[in-house]
């Protein structure tokens, strides 16, 4: 048994129910406070809505780390905040998202923005010249933090507390499989066209969670990578 698992079995069922029923939640209080009824102005006020999802993400970090550290004298490794091989497994990871962003600019973003025929396309770019995706570059970079954050927060309850908990009891592969499907219930992501999308994206989640030494750093850089995509160049804001 890997020493993960002996930080699960530290736990108890109270402490399960306080992570999960903070972390609804901070969903819900998100979806219910919406800064569109009060500003009636579409982008500013979506991205006030994004900035809101950010700061309840950050403060549920922070009170889960607290929690544990000061109750449990969890270490950050324990919980998945490791940075061994960090920059050596960073590399591929760069890789895999210059291929997605690649395959999301030739495949949607590109074709939509020349035949604007879905309603679901609102990206806050659309590259119709090599220009506009330059230009793109700039605030992807200064938003990366604020996705990295969302994304860790993520990570924390896919791998942590929904992936070990279901390895703890279930072969691997099923539990791989069972975390990626509650993937989308557990972010709130019910709509068809993005339970496909989040499934996926849970499932190499959990899979990059594994080969990084069951660190949630490197899958949380790849989340806020596959965020800043989406959101940049297929979905908007409205995708977080």
């Amino acid at each position: 048994m890997t020493s993960k698992i002996k930080w699960i079995n530290k736990i108890n069922y109270k402490d399960i129910i306080i992570i999960y029923t903070l972390w609804f939640f901070t969903l819900l209080f998100n979806r219910f406070f919406d800064l569109t009824t009060f500003i009636q102005v579409p982008n500013l006020s979506d991205f006030l809505n994004f900035l809101f999802v950010f700061a309840a993400r950050l403060i549920f970090l922070s009170l889960i780390l607290v929690y544990f550290i000061f109750l449990y004298d969890i270490s950050f490794k324990e919980l998945g905040i490791s940075f061994n091989s960090f920059i050596k497994k960073l590399f591929p990871i760069i890789i895999y998202l210059m291929i997605l962003l690649t395959l999301v600019l030739i495949f949607v973003n590109i074709p939509l923005s020349l035949n604007e025929f879905s309603s679901n396309f609102k990206p806050l770019y659309e590259v119709k010249q090599i220009q506009v995706l330059v230009q793109s570059i700039f605030p992807i970079l200064i938003l990366f933090p604020l996705f990295l954050v969302i994304a860790l927060s993520e990570q924390f309850m896919l791998n942590l507390f929904v992936y070990e908990i279901f390895k703890s009891r279930l072969p691997k592969f099923i539990s791989k499989i069972f975390s990626a499907l509650f993937f989308s219930f557990l972010i709130y992501q019910l709509q068809p066209d993005k339970i496909i999308i989040y499934f996926f994206f849970a499932l190499i989640s959990v899979i990059l969670y594994e080969r990084a030494d069951k660190s949630i750093l490197i899958p949380s850089f790849f989340g806020a990578g596959f965020y800043l995509i989406f959101a940049f160049y297929i979905y908007g804001w409205t995708f977080i």
